[in-house]
């Protein structure tokens, strides 16, 4: 079953390539992408409370890049409602052009999960937690996402000519998620247009993450806790660019911890960043004073528990 929002497109990437099928609507019943089909995200899209989306095994999906007046982001995104389902394998989001072919530029509005755990804001979207609001359920074994996002309107050459609710948009931003509604085995966000992956209000815990290339910080925690079980790779080489940092923690409604096993294979190359704490026997301390832009590199596997952490200011 296809989404019955969905409009259909004779039109493909390119000769011999998958046909394309746009998406200019919220979703509002269970449905399934499938594989053979290129899905374009071309407007602000959510998948609504009590809607199922089901993703086959190694399906793309291309969120456009571009103004969209009617967005409450100002962008195109697919957004998963408190209530809404995930149900997937393998699957990769790219941004995408105005010709429907992937693209290396980001200017989208990113892939979005919300969930029922706790209230929570961020880039325009808010959620208040209300009692009888059913959770939401994410499953899958992998989301790979790249070039998704928008730059800070500092750094945007349409600064001034366009209303921004907020003034960046990460690639994949996770709020108010709680534990049981987070099945997802494995997260690579690559070149994101600011943070690879942010969370807010959220406790997730994940098999795999990998954050490479993003033009800001590599994981942002708002009073949020992630664990983290067999891999983490943060490669946010250093740059001429400041505090664009491995983490960034923020601590409004609480503390931000990510926590790393015994066993775990942790990977981490850029500056650590300011004001954290590093629990760890088996990763050497970072110099993590104030405006102090001094690179960190740590690549192996844990033989002990390991905890990154803020309970106050980054």
């Amino acid at each position: 079953m296809n989404p019955p929002s969905a409009h259909s497109r004779a039109s493909s990437i390119r000769p011999s390539s998958r046909p394309i099928q746009l998406i200019s609507s919220d979703i509002t019943c269970s449905c399934n992408l499938s594989a053979e089909t290129v899905w374009v995200v071309d407007r602000e899209v959510h998948v609504l409370d009590g809607a199922e989306l089901s993703i086959a095994d190694g399906t793309r999906i291309l969120i456009l890049n571009g103004v969209v007046s009617s967005s409450r982001i100002g962008r195109a995104a697919l957004i998963f409602d408190p209530g809404s389902t995930l149900s997937a394998a393998r699957f990769s989001v790219y941004a995408g052009s105005s010709q429907y072919r992937i693209s290396r530029t980001s200017d989208n509005g990113g892939l979005w999960f919300l969930g029922a755990y706790a209230a929570g804001a961020s880039d325009g979207i808010r959620l208040s937690k209300a009692v009888a609001q059913r959770p939401s359920l994410f499953q899958a074994a992998s989301i790979t996402v790249s070039h998704l996002g928008r730059l800070d309107t500092s750094m945007s050459p349409r600064k001034g000519r366009e209303r921004h609710s907020d003034d960046d948009i990460d690639a994949l931003k996770l709020i108010g998620v709680g534990p049981d509604e987070w099945q997802v085995s494995q997260l690579r966000s690559l070149h994101s247009a600011d943070d690879g992956v942010d969370l807010t209000n959220s406790y997730i815990r994940l098999n795999r993450l990998e954050v490479r290339n993003p033009t800001e910080d590599g994981l942002n925690l708002s009073s949020s806790r992630i664990e983290i079980r067999r891999s983490l790779c943060l490669d946010v080489q250093k740059t001429s660019a400041t505090d664009r940092d491995l983490f960034d923690f923020e601590t409004d409604d609480g503390g931000s911890f990510v926590e790393l096993p015994r066993g775990c294979w942790v990977r981490l190359n850029g500056v650590f960043g300011d004001q954290l704490v590093l629990s760890s026997q088996d990763m050497h301390p970072p110099l993590v004073s104030d405006n102090l832009e001094c690179p960190y590199s740590f690549s192996g596997k844990l033989k002990s528990d390991a905890v990154v952490f803020s309970v106050s200011q980054d």
